[in-house]
């Protein structure tokens, strides 16, 4: 647990898992990649994988199990907890955060 609570303080991730991504962000940041993608003049047929390669970096940088785990880079948060759950033998299941943040 503190381990997680520790990732969610250093990662500041707007959700636990893709599915909890409000849509209205997500229709945002596609047109914020799409618009890119336009002003770099892409050719047609490559801006929707533009698009999608970009979402895909979006959710590894703002959703929680997708995210590198900060003590070790090269294991992901859900990678993270599924080694305590076979080390723990207990099934574990991460279902929401709330962050405190002071200042700003």
């Amino acid at each position: 647990a503190r381990d997680l609570a520790m990732q969610v303080a250093a990662a500041n991730p707007a959700s636990v898992d893709r599915d909890d991504i409000p849509a209205d962000l997500l229709e945002k940041e596609k047109e914020i990649y799409k618009t890119q993608a336009i002003n770099e003049k892409k050719p047609e047929h490559i801006i929707e994988r533009f698009v999608q390669g970009k979402l895909e970096k979006f959710y590894q940088e703002h959703v929680l199990l997708e995210q590198n785990f900060v003590k070790d880079p090269n294991k992901t948060i859900k990678q993270l907890v599924t080694d305590y759950i076979a080390k723990l033998g207990e099934n574990i299941t991460v279902k929401k955060f709330t962050r405190f943040q002071l200042g700003e």
